[in-house]
């Protein structure tokens, strides 16, 4: 199993095996999920704030254009 030490300054390095599998690369963020007391799994974060791929929510409704173009009854 990886592991990591925390550092003075509470800060980890991930190993390079969990950094290829989470598809993670430099400037990369990572979100902390608890999943239980005192559990957490590490997963991607939404990444840097010049790509704003994944803050907003994809919504379930909506009208396609198609439906916009048919007239109300």
């Amino acid at each position: 199993m990886p592991s990591a030490m925390v550092t003075f300054n509470g800060r980890i390095t991930l190993p390079s095996h969990v950094r290829k599998q989470l598809g993670l690369k430099t400037g990369d963020s990572v979100d902390f999920v608890e999943i239980g007391t005192g559990r957490f799994a590490i997963t991607p974060g939404a990444g840097a704030i010049s790509d704003p791929k994944g803050w907003i929510p994809k919504l379930d409704f909506g009208s396609t254009a198609e439906e916009m173009d048919e007239p109300l009854q």
